[in-house]
């Protein structure tokens, strides 16, 4: 069973990112060994094949991933990144201002189960390790739903688990036991990364999540894993 956040935990995990923002990426580099980067990178070929798509970004934090979609391809016009945390969107404004990229990308606070914009608006909706942090994990799918044109793409990248039981068990020891203790150490917010391991085990992945995604009405629906099984890119597309 899906395991839930409790209730008023959105407005704390808003403001963990905001305590954690300045070492956010520096932390995400460390703890993934600088692999992070190549799998947002990967996103980009999941794109549909078409010119001038414009994409929501939801939970961008320090718009990472956005940019990531911009430097692979030529096929995107326009972006938007979302965001609860507002310290978190002041850094990526300063990374997309330095790329010259202010022109084309925006950034605005904005909720993953109440998307503040009218329906279809977009070709593609990505979310990129920020899924986990959803309250309502189907109320936000159902929102991307909304808010995707039809023929639209969702691409979510998401931790996931090792099927092999030899690397699961070298991983889960690692959540468990070096991430904490490295993540409090130069983050100085010791919660935040308990909380990253404990989301990581207990959120469905692989057919599980899926089938939520089906469950909204997305069709054509896969799961992509990347570096053993550490993390999955999930596709689906709305009907057209």
């Amino acid at each position: 069973m899906m395991k839930l956040m409790p209730e008023g935990s959105q407005n704390d995990v808003r403001q963990m990112f905001n305590r954690i923002s300045r070492r956010y990426d520096l932390l995400n580099r460390l703890l993934s060994f600088g692999t992070d980067v190549s799998w947002r990178r990967k996103m980009a070929s999941f794109l549909p094949r078409h010119n001038d798509q414009q994409i929501l970004d939801l939970a961008t934090g320090t718009a990472d991933q956005i940019l990531a979609l911009f430097e692979q391809t030529d096929q995107v016009r326009s972006g938007i990144g979302m965001d609860l945390a507002e310290k978190m969107l002041e850094l990526g404004r300063k990374k997309i201002e330095g790329r010259g990229l202010s022109e084309v990308i925006s950034l605005n606070v904005g909720d993953v189960t109440a998307i503040p914009v009218g329906n279809e608006a977009f070709d593609v909706v990505t979310i990129s390790f920020g899924i986990r942090n959803v309250r309502h994990v189907a109320k936000g799918i159902e929102e991307m739903y909304r808010v995707l044109k039809p023929g639209g793409r969702v691409l979510i990248l998401e931790f996931s688990l090792p099927r092999s039981p030899l690397v699961r068990g070298a991983y889960l020891f690692y959540l468990r036991h070096i991430l904490p203790r490295v993540g409090a150490w130069v983050s100085g917010a010791p919660l935040a990364y308990r909380y990253l391991n404990e989301t990581i085990e207990t959120f469905p992945y692989g057919e599980v999540f899926c089938n939520l995604l089906r469950a909204e009405g997305f069709t054509a629906v896969k799961a992509h894993p990347l570096t053993f099984g550490v993390a999955t890119i999930y596709l689906g597309d709305k009907p057209c």
